[in-house]
This record gives C-alpha cells, structure tokens and sequence, in this order.
C-alpha cells in the first residue's frame, strides 16, 4: 500500500469518504502533481472516483451518498446545505426521488455535473440562510429542517421562474412546526413575495389541517 492510499484508508475515510486532493498531499507530505498521479492511478484500478477537480471520493464506503459531496462543492464560507425537493425526499416528505441533488446557498453558481450526481444551486438573501444542521443518519452534510425544507420550495416556487410552481404531494411529518415554518416567511422582507409564500403556504396547510391543527393558520 503505498503512502497515498494509506492516507485515505487510515485517515481520511473515518472522517468523510470524499475528500480534496490537496488534503491527500498534506497528510501524506507529498506534492500536489505526485498526489494526482496516484489517485488517477487509483481512479484506474476503481478504488476511487474523480468528482470534479481536484475532488474525490470511495464510493462505496457505507457512508457516501451524492450528498456527502455537497460540503466539499464549497471553498468559500458560508457553503450550502441540502434543502428543497431533495431535504423533503430526505424527510419523507415527498415519495419523488429528485434527479438531481438541490443546494441551497447564499452565491449563484452553474449546475454541476459529475459522475455521481447533478448538483443544482439555488441562491437565497443571507439573512434567510439558516435553518439546517447534520443529517442524522452520516452527519456528513447539512440539510434544511423539514420546515426549513418546505419553506425554501414554497420560497423559490414563488419567485420568479417558480421552478417549483408544481409540486408532489407533500405529507406533514409528525411533530412539525407550522409556528417555525411562519417564523421563515416573515422574515421575507420583500412583501409582495412574503404573500405570495404565505398563500402558498396556506394552500397547502389546507390539505394538512387535521395533523396541523389551529397552527396552520
């Protein structure tokens, strides 16, 4: 096993299974070119997979999934986190499994393409960038909470292109905050956009009145 490989197997895949090639040339105290060299060669040999430059991952180590690499798409902080269609399959939300992973972040940025997935971006005002933590099952990447979730689609579908506009039906799990979810939409300080949440919210709060309660409104 030459020092390369020894780095990922011993100090990089019990912390996350994607990680940079810089990374892998610091802790293995060589140079970047040597450090490409031989994750290609690892590439070759399918011990490892090219996610986009300078960015790689073991894709089958238990913990990868098309969201772990979401963390490592960013250099800048703050970076993004899970939400959307994808945060709302995540939470069983919705049945519809996305095509492609949605991040939300405070920069626009080009879709993404890679051998493990398609990265869509979505840009929202600072001040609504909050409202998520690690996922539970991996702890690897962060997602929107359910509310937070659910506020961001109804957020987008309202702006313009509403590229939500139409959406899967959409279950309220136990124990969600339609109070928190409220909280969100006030603080969209743009009015004609808040309303134009709010009533989508309500909308939707109708077809969920008995699990929601008087909260909805």
């Amino acid at each position: 096993m030459n020092r390369v490989s020894k780095v990922i197997w011993n100090s990089l895949l019990p912390q996350s299974p994607v990680f940079s090639t810089a990374t892998v040339a610091e802790l293995a105290g060589i140079g970047l070119p040597v450090a490409s060299r031989d994750l290609a060669k690892l590439e070759r040999e399918g011990v490892v997979t090219r996610i986009t430059r300078g960015l790689w991952a073991v894709p089958t180590h238990p913990d990868f999934s098309p969201y772990a690499v979401v963390p490592r798409l960013f250099t800048e902080r703050p970076g993004g986190y899970v939400s959307l269609l994808s945060a709302l399959n995540l939470h069983g939300m919705i049945e519809q499994i996305p095509r492609v992973v949605h991040v939300v972040a405070t920069r626009q940025r080009p879709h993404l393409d890679t051998p493990v997935g398609t990265y869509e971006f979505y840009r929202i005002q600072p001040a609504l960038f909050d409202g998520f933590q690690p996922y539970l099952r991996t702890g690897n990447f962060d997602i929107a909470t359910p509310e937070k979730a659910l506020f961001d689609t109804l957020y987008f579908s309202a702006r313009k292109g509403r590229r939500f506009r139409f959406l899967p039906e959409i279950g309220l799990p136990e124990g969600f905050s339609a109070p928190g979810l409220k909280r969100w939409i006030r603080q969209v300080d743009y009015e004609p956009l808040r309303i134009a949440v709010q009533e989508r919210w309500q909308r939707l709060a109708e077809g969920n009145r008995l699990l929601l309660g008087s909260s909805a409104r």
